[in-house]
């Protein structure tokens, strides 16, 4: 759990702590679904494009072959 960061661990923390409010255990829990949402659509924008890669070994291989 250490690589996610001090935000993520204190909202974390804060969803299980038993002597907090459930009004703030919700705020947290909602704030902790927005970070994964931001990530989710961080990754997708920025998803690999594997097409290309297969392009140059297609083209690689095509070359050998000759």
């Amino acid at each position: 759990m250490k690589k996610l960061g001090t935000y993520i661990e204190n909202l974390m923390t804060i969803i299980v702590d038993k002597e907090q409010e459930q009004f703030v255990k919700e705020l947290a829990r909602n704030e902790l679904t927005n970070v994964k949402n931001d990530i989710d659509h961080f990754l997708i924008q920025n998803k690999v494009d594997d097409s290309e890669r297969v392009e140059k070994t297609e083209k690689i291989l095509l070359q050998e072959e000759k």
